[in-house]
């Protein structure tokens, strides 16, 4: 923006040629433009400028010092308009971009195995940023557009989020795999209760379920250990100091080792753990966030 008014671009090529041809009639037979229209521009520019822009030296026709930086600035515009949009139709066709997940820890791996493989073969010039939080903060940050895509396990009912079922699957025990109950197809609170427990933080989807559970049952049992981390619930019962509660999804890199066993709660309760995908009410992704929750929404249903 100079002067309030913004530089012609044709008159910006106009004086370019000049400069390359030494003349405006010269410019003007390269350009297949009347060489009046290219001198009544280039001097509407200059009145606009309130500066010389061209010069003679002899029989040639040459910049100022400001016909220079003129002509600089318009070749550098010239250059970022094509980088602009050379990005605009790799973004178009999926070639670049970037796409941030919000995702429960629990979820990650699960996510991974049903989308996240195919997604990243199928967009290998996307970047995947994966964050991993509490349903509140996934919650926030879907609220300020710190991530394209949320998926959690559990209902949050807020009007900011636009969230579809992704995913249920049941709440199990996860045992040790010498645990006298690994090899049941379903176990009951109070059979697990015997064993020391392990809780997660109050925050957590599962806990607030197996929560519901023991209300339930009108069980009332302190845990073992506490942890804020799937992965040091899973370690734990790997080394049988308890028993955890968690999807078989989210214990499945451990459950494929044979380090745990995941078996299904018999309760009504944990059969309706759900996993939601979610974006912001109103919000339009850019391509390669909108595959992903495409992708996602195409993989929805019950996990094996």
């Amino acid at each position: 923006m100079f002067g309030g008014h913004e530089l012609s671009e044709r008159t910006l090529e106009y004086l370019d040629a000049v400069a390359r041809f030494g003349s405006i009639r010269s410019a003007a037979t390269a350009t297949g433009v009347n060489a009046s229209t290219i001198s009544r521009q280039i001097a509407a520019l200059e009145n606009q400028l309130a500066l010389s822009l061209l010069m003679k030296r002899g029989r040639v026709t040459a910049l100022t010092e400001m016909g220079e930086v003129v002509c600089n600035y318009a070749r550098e515009r010239a250059r970022l308009t094509r980088r602009f949009q050379s990005s605009l139709q790799e973004y178009r066709n999926l070639e670049r971009g970037h796409v941030t997940i919000g995702s429960g820890e629990g979820i990650v791996s699960v996510l991974v195995k049903t989308v996240l493989h195919r997604f990243a073969a199928s967009h290998p010039g996307v970047t995947i940023e994966i964050r991993t939080a509490p349903l509140p903060r996934l919650v926030q940050m879907v609220r300020d557009d710190e991530v394209d895509v949320c998926i959690y396990a559990g209902a949050a009912r807020d009007p900011i989020l636009n969230a579809r079922p992704f995913q249920t699957e049941p709440l199990c025990a996860i045992l040790p795999v010498t645990h006298p109950l690994a090899r049941r197809e379903k176990v009951t609170m109070e059979d697990v209760v015997a064993s020391p427990l392990i809780f997660f933080q109050p925050h957590f989807a599962a806990q607030t379920y197996v929560d519901a559970i023991l209300e339930d049952r009108q069980l009332t049992y302190f845990p073992a250990f506490r942890c804020d981390l799937f992965g040091t619930a899973l370690s734990l019962v790997a080394h049988n100091l308890g028993v955890a509660f968690m999807t078989k999804g989210a214990a499945q890199d451990y459950v494929d080792l044979n380090r745990v066993c995941a078996v299904p709660l018999d309760h009504p309760i944990a059969n309706t753990f759900e996993r939601y995908v979610a974006i912001r009410a109103g919000r339009r992704l850019m391509p390669a966030a909108f595959d992903l929750w495409r992708d996602i929404l195409s993989a929805n249903s019950v996990a094996p």
